[in-house]
């Protein structure tokens, strides 16, 4: 009866711990650059989201939100992939897919994006059925009627972006060692516990 406390005490706390970890591993982001896996066909959609206005975390402000048309962003690497664009708002869900893209060195995807009377705006990005080799997206330029600029996210992507495409990117991937170590770590700290307890 004790061994089998001792095992179900590891298992759930294993359990709740790789719960936490695959949370964390698949969390979406609005820092750029986002930089995805080399491998091909690596799972990458949902990856980006960049909320222009509204609850939580926002770039920008209402004024901006009302004056934007589109939205280009700007994708580095070198590979082919599917993008999904997404502007995404209090009236729906609504995608613009470009098709098949190939990249070598940086490209331009644009969006139409009319943030205007909207309570909160964001741009979803998805590039899916990528090919081996580096991806990035490195920057996105909301823009007027007129074309014009009124924002750049980051804010100083102009230098930064094509050193940190370059840098390692973030896999969304835990590694099974790491994984399978902590699920022996949690087991051997229950049977710990569970000893102090019965002393």
């Amino acid at each position: 009866m004790k061994l089998r406390n001792k095992v179900f005490a590891g298992l759930a706390a294993t359990v709740l711990a790789l719960t936490m970890l695959v949370g964390t591993a698949m969390a979406s982001t609005d820092q750029l650059p986002f930089a995805y896996p080399n491998e091909a066909n690596a799972a990458t959609d949902n990856d980006v989201w960049v909320k222009l206005i509204g609850g939580g975390t926002v770039i920008s402000t209402t004024e901006v939100a009302d004056a934007t048309r589109t939205v280009d962003i700007t994708v580095e690497g070198k590979c082919s992939f599917e993008p999904e664009l997404i502007f995404n708002f209090d009236g729906g869900w609504v995608p613009t897919a470009p098709g098949v893209t190939d990249v070598d060195g940086s490209t331009v995807l644009t969006m139409p994006m009319n943030g205007k009377g909207t309570t909160w705006c964001e741009v979803v990005v998805n590039l899916k059925n990528k090919t081996e080799g580096a991806l990035a997206v490195t920057k996105m330029e909301f823009k007027d009627e007129a074309g014009a600029v009124l924002l750049t996210w980051p804010a100083d992507a102009g230098a930064a972006a094509t050193d940190d495409a370059a840098a390692t990117p973030k896999t969304g991937v835990v590694s099974l060692a790491f994984v399978f170590g902590l699920g022996a770590a949690v087991m051997g700290t229950g049977s710990v516990v569970l000893k102090k307890k019965e002393r």
